[in-house]
């Protein structure tokens, strides 16, 4: 008579240690891939910031490298202060949520890939307001600076956001006359800047424009970056 087989199989502890085994990996698995994602994100936060900040500089690049000068035009009776395409410009270091000029002024070589029947002059004006970097610009017209400045017909263009500070500091030339070949000397060198344009003691029709300018932004999320601008022409 044959005897009954014996069949193989797993014991419940040994079911009980495979599951509980598997649920282990399980869980550093999923870990790990959290940990992962959560990297990814933050790095791609991190990128868009910087991408953000990286273009907010090639643009006012664009814009400083083709300033042009104030035209003295006291004697016009319609010019509101006797200026034309003023060049102004002030630091921003409180009240960041309030409406405040950053910089102003005329432009040229504006593009015009289309050929439409405008100005290659655009008048620009940099502001903050709530935190965020606005450029407004518009081609330019024959209005006194009181009719356009914060005016609804510019083109607005948001620039740049959760600033919480901007300073500019300006190079005069008589400045760089006085300090000579140390004005980019030190890591401190624009110390003595100006902090705002037209520069303490200048006269309101003056039409020359500073020889460079240094502008230093500040992010609510640590992020600081300067550039120095060459504006000589």
């Amino acid at each position: 008579m044959n005897k009954p087989s014996r069949q193989k199989g797993f014991t419940l502890v040994e079911v009980v240690v495979v599951v509980a085994i598997t649920a282990v990996i399980m869980t550093f698995s999923f870990q790990s891939f959290s940990v992962a994602s959560r990297s990814a994100t933050a790095s791609a936060d991190v990128m868009a910031r910087v991408n953000e900040l990286d273009r907010t500089w090639q643009v006012l690049g664009q814009d400083l490298r083709n300033i042009l000068n104030p035209v003295n035009a006291s004697n016009d009776p319609n010019v509101a202060g006797g200026l034309l395409r003023p060049v102004r410009g002030a630091s921003v270091y409180d009240n960041i949520s309030a409406e405040q000029l950053v910089l102003q002024f005329t432009r040229a070589n504006w593009l015009n890939p289309m050929n439409r029947p405008r100005s290659d002059l655009q008048q620009v004006i940099y502001r903050i307001k709530d935190g965020i970097l606005w450029r407004d610009y518009r081609p330019e017209r024959n209005l006194a600076i009181a009719d356009w400045q914060f005016t609804e017909d510019m083109i607005q263009q948001k620039m740049l956001t959760g600033i919480t500070k901007l300073e500019l500091r300006f190079l005069s030339e008589q400045r760089a006359q006085q300090q000579d070949q140390g004005v980019l000397e030190g890591d401190d060198y624009a110390r003595d800047w100006d902090e705002s344009w037209p520069a303490s003691g200048q006269s309101q029709l003056d039409t020359s424009t500073p020889l460079a300018v240094l502008i230093t932004i500040e992010l609510e999320d640590g992020l600081m970056s300067e550039r120095l601008y060459d504006l000589a022409h």
